[in-house]
Order: structure tokens, then sequence, then C-alpha cells
């Protein structure tokens, strides 16, 4: 039996048929009188430290209107969904899903993640899972680059070439800067760029806008890892470049709001939750084509290396990456649409 899992909050649907349609997708694997308390930890999707709507959190919190009226969004189970036809679980043909449909919007930051097992190619371990996994789960296309998103949504510039200047300035001056400071005060990680991530499990899930609290139409599969203080500082210095820092170009940015909207981005008061997303479908290949057990099987089957994060185990850490860079993005538009602007790698810098 498999088990996944979609996010719930406090809020509800504000758009019916929307309702509709997720309960209709839900509903084929959710049993009516399933308790939520008898799904084992080791099959949840659900990992600790995750209070709030995961992805409206993560496209949200970084400038967008609905930060400044968050709320708290407690999911206090895990839904059980059992597959009773075993056939539910394959796909009918082998043509390819349809594209992602979401548009996404802004700028982003990526953290760039140290790869292993690099073939003649230059493929590395993380490259070749997300364009594998689009391959094992025929899905309408792979996401275009392994990353671990620092920011997203980024709002508040209007052209790249201003984006690419702050990119060039202020962030590598922020990350470079921290990192001298440790060095010579021999603290921290004593220098590094950016602390190791530290996988702690993966999760499978489904969001949809306006259903639950959702803002996204998407479902996905990730490695997820943990924060810590360091980690938490250094986003919270890249958001006041963006949003905070600059107040006559902040000013701008609001000018297009409306005069009730208008007032001072608010500092951050969510915690990051890092990840690396493998593969995104739409909403409706959740619990059918991709499901906790299918993910599973295709890290072990396919990427041996980053198998430990779905194990089972007392451990909280499964497995442990470096940062090797940070790179901007362009991520308006559908993720066929994203490009990279620039990239700083961290391995043509000694702190």
């Amino acid at each position: 039996m498999d088990y996944s899992s979609t996010f719930v909050s406090s809020n509800y649907a504000s758009t019916p048929m929307r309702a509709q349609q997720a309960e209709i997708i839900l509903a084929r694997f959710m049993p009516p009188s399933s308790s939520q308390s008898d799904v084992p930890v080791h099959l949840s999707t659900y990992t600790p430290g995750e209070d709030f709507g995961r992805l409206a959190r993560l496209a949200k919190e970084f400038g967008l209107a609905r930060i400044r009226n968050q709320k708290k969004q407690i999911r206090k189970g895990v839904p059980k969904l059992a597959i009773t036809n075993g056939q539910q679980q394959q796909q009918s043909s082998h043509d390819r899903q349809p594209a992602l449909r979401y548009i996404f919007s802004g700028y982003s930051i990526w953290l760039e993640l140290e790869q292993q097992e690099i073939d003649n190619n230059g493929v590395g371990d993380l490259e070749f899972a997300v364009k594998e996994a689009a391959d094992e789960f025929h899905l309408g296309g792979a996401i275009p680059a392994p990353h671990v998103t620092a920011l997203y949504g980024i709002t508040t510039i209007a052209t790249d070439e201003e984006v690419i200047n702050i990119f060039r300035n202020d962030v590598v001056k922020a990350i470079t800067n921290r990192a001298e400071k440790q060095r010579k005060e021999r603290t921290g990680n004593a220098g590094k760029l950016w602390p190791d991530l530290a996988a702690t499990g993966i999760i499978v899930g489904a969001e949809f806008d306006g259903v639950n609290g959702g803002e996204m139409d998407m479902a996905w599969t990730e490695i997820s890892f943990a924060t810590s203080p360091e980690h938490e500082s250094l986003i919270s210095e890249l958001y006041d470049i963006f949003y905070r820092r600059d107040t006559t170009r902040l000013a701008a940015a609001n000018a297009s709001l409306t005069d009730e909207k208008k007032e001072e981005y608010p500092p951050r008061s969510q915690p990051w939750v890092p990840h690396l997303s493998i593969c995104y479908d739409n909403p409706e290949g959740f619990g059918t084509i991709l499901t906790r057990q299918s993910f599973e099987d295709f890290l072990r089957n396919k990427c041996p290396t980053l198998a430990a994060a779905a194990e089972f185990s007392d451990s909280t850490v499964k497995l442990t990456r470096a940062v090797s860079g940070v790179s901007l993005w362009n991520t308006a538009g559908t993720m066929a649409d994203w490009k990279c602007l620039d990239r700083f790698e961290f391995d043509c810098v000694t702190p």
C-alpha cells in the first residue's frame, strides 16, 4: 500500500469548482472513513518543521502581496491515501504528460549543489536525476537545472540588467563578506561560502490554487533539507537586499500597487524550507503518476547516490551535500520559459 498526502490548511476553497476538482482527484485515493492517526511515520510525506502551506509559502514568502496577511497553516495529520487498484499506478500509455501549466513569476536565486559521479559528458548525479525523472514518469518537461531555491518570485526588480547588477554586486558581496568574517573569527563553517545542506527525507505532494490555502497548481517530488541559524541568517540577508535595503527602488516597485496595499515589505517571518525538487507535474499526476512508492523506487533504482534520502532510519540526516554556487534565474512564465541570467561559482573564490 502506498501513502501520499496533499497539504491542508485552515483556509477553505475560495473557488467551489476548483475545490470539487481537487476532491475528485484526491477521492480516488482516500478512503472515506480512513483515520489520519494510523499512518506509519516512516511512510508519511510530512517532515517536522513544515507547519505552513508548503508551496504557498515557498511561492509567496518573498515579496508577493499575500505574505502581508499570512496565516499560520498547521497540518495536524497526514491523510491516508490507499490505492486499491494496482493498475491506477501505471500510465495508460507511454505518451508524455501535458507540460506543467502553472505560470511562475519574478526572479529567483538558486543554490547549486555539488554533483557526484560525473560522466564523460559532464553530467552529474543531480542533473541526471532531474532529467531521468521526467523520462521515468513520462512528464511534459524536466526541471532545467537541479537547485535549492533561496529566493523565489522576486518582483521588486524591473529589468534583467538591474537584477544582474544587484546579483553581481550585493548578493556576491554578502556571501563572500560573511565567509571572510567567519574565517577571521574562526566561527561557523570556517569561511565556507555557504553551509552544507543535510537531507532529512523526501516529500511527494500536490497543491491546488484556491483549495485549502493553496496558491499553485502542481504535483512534485523533492528531497528535503534541514535549515540552521547560519542558513537563516544568509537567507534573511539576501531577502533584505531585494526587499528592504533600497527604499527608493522599493518605492518605485510599490508604485503599481493600490493605495491600501502600499506598505513596506515586512521582514522574513517564517523559516526557510530548503529542498531539491526532482520533478514537477500538473496536480492530476499526484497519486497516479507521482506517489511516494514510485519516487522511492526511482531513487533506489536510478539514483543510488540519493537513495539514502528515502531510507527510514533513526538518523535525522540522510545525506549531506555542499553548495557549489549560486545562480540567478528569470522564472517568469512557464517552466519552459525559465532562463539563467548569471552564476557565481564558489570554486573560483578562495575566502
